[in-house]
């Protein structure tokens, strides 16, 4: 039920687009299934669980990214031990990850969320780190990330893992959330049009809603008819 409606909803949205003449891409669908990533978060990170010896701090960002082209999530870790930058974007059936790790080396990772939810991107080349793992905790307010290096055809070992909380998310109280008019993601971000005030995740939701507010007002307005 949950998808049809996510369908419908880019069905409107692309009837739209001809009227208003929208001509960036919005969300994928399967983008919008990890959209909860969206947001800044800063957290501690291990090289080894439950030692502080090697620890670090580390922040980062997630926010949606809108181009003619498509559509994409966009990790940024100006600091990160393991990763600087991905593009996450969605092709086939798989999530492809492209960026710049810690090194400055180019990446390219792939792969799926599993039965839990996990997203899990795997790079099939040299460069590290050899697989990536992304899971949110705690109704979204806490991400987990585990950086591994393969050893073999079917064995990783660990690199580091970061356990992060979202900025300004009160983690641990009751706190009533507003909904992105864009994503339908989690809504941080205030944004006014013809004198309303709407929400949105995050910058690239900001930017597509300044460019395009008269089209998805209108549509946020059909969805609360219906």
């Amino acid at each position: 039920m949950k998808q049809l409606s996510l369908c419908l909803v880019l069905l409107t949205v692309f009837s739209l687009s001809q009227v208003f003449g929208i001509e960036k891409v919005k969300p994928q669908l399967e983008l919008q299934e990890i959209q909860e990533f969206i947001g800044q978060w800063k957290g501690v990170g291990q090289l080894k669980r439950g030692s502080t010896q090697g620890g670090w701090i580390e922040e980062s960002l997630w926010e949606w990214k809108f181009s003619k082209q498509d559509s994409a999530l966009v990790y940024k870790s100006p600091k990160g031990k393991f990763v600087k930058e991905l593009k996450v974007s969605f092709e086939g059936d798989m999530y492809v990850a492209q960026g710049i790790n810690a090194d400055g080396e180019k990446i390219e990772l792939r792969g799926n969320r599993d039965d839990s939810g996990k997203l899990v991107l795997i790079n099939a080349g040299q460069t590290l780190p050899s697989r990536i793992s992304f899971r949110t905790v705690a109704a979204g307010k806490r991400m987990v990330v585990s950086f591994e290096r393969k050893i073999s055809e079917a064995l990783y070992t660990r690199l580091g893992e970061v356990g992060a909380t979202r900025k300004g998310s009160m983690f641990g109280k009751g706190v009533q959330e507003v909904v992105c008019i864009v994503s339908g993601g989690k809504g941080t971000m205030p944004v006014n049009f013809e004198g309303q005030t709407y929400y949105v995740c995050c910058t690239g939701c900001r930017d597509y809603f300044n460019e395009n507010a008269a089209a998805i007002v209108a549509e946020y307005a059909s969805k609360k008819k219906n």
